[in-house]
């Protein structure tokens, strides 16, 4: 199988479970996959924990469907897997890297953002797609602070995020 169509390893985080697995991406990757018109993602060989206990399995299902809405973070061990992430803005050509924090009712993550031009949160949360690439990225559990995950790329749903800056 190529390039163009394989399975990738997924750790999703929604509010209240871990989920790992896998997912068949086409050439677009996991990001091409979270924001396209669908409303759902399919998880091949899902085992599900709790987040307060997320080694320990709760569940263990062939396929499931998981509501791309409820999706709070997906953690990817290889940037590639994330896929092509062309960003265009009028007027900017030169694509800048930033040190960013996001904050939302469950999860504290961190990472590095990619953005074309002067660095504007409320453009960045209402612009695109639903999910946001994180590179090197940091996650914590708000109300558990012992699940800390860290990732070569992170998808993130801007719609659950409640703060979002700039750490440099």
């Amino acid at each position: 199988m190529g390039l163009t169509n394989r399975l990738i390893t997924v750790d999703v985080y929604t509010a209240s479970y871990r989920v790992v697995g896998k997912v068949r991406i086409t050439r677009s990757g996991l990001f091409g996959l979270l924001n396209d018109d669908s409303s759902y993602m399919r998880v091949q060989d899902a085992t599900l924990a709790r987040l307060h206990m997320p080694t320990k399995l709760a569940a263990r299902y062939k396929s499931i469907e998981l509501t791309k809405r409820g999706i709070h973070v997906v953690c990817l061990q290889t940037r590639e897997d994330l896929g092509p992430l062309g960003v265009t803005r009028s007027g900017f050509s030169r694509v800048l890297q930033y040190r960013v924090a996001a904050i939302s009712q469950v999860f504290e993550l961190s990472g590095v953002f990619n953005w074309p031009g002067q660095f504007d949160p409320a453009t960045i949360l209402v612009k695109g797609g639903d999910f946001l690439a994180f590179y090197d990225g940091t996650m914590r559990a708000v109300l558990f602070p012992n699940l800390r995950v860290e990732a070569l790329g992170m998808l993130v749903n801007r719609r659950k995020i409640d703060v979002f800056t700039r750490t440099d």
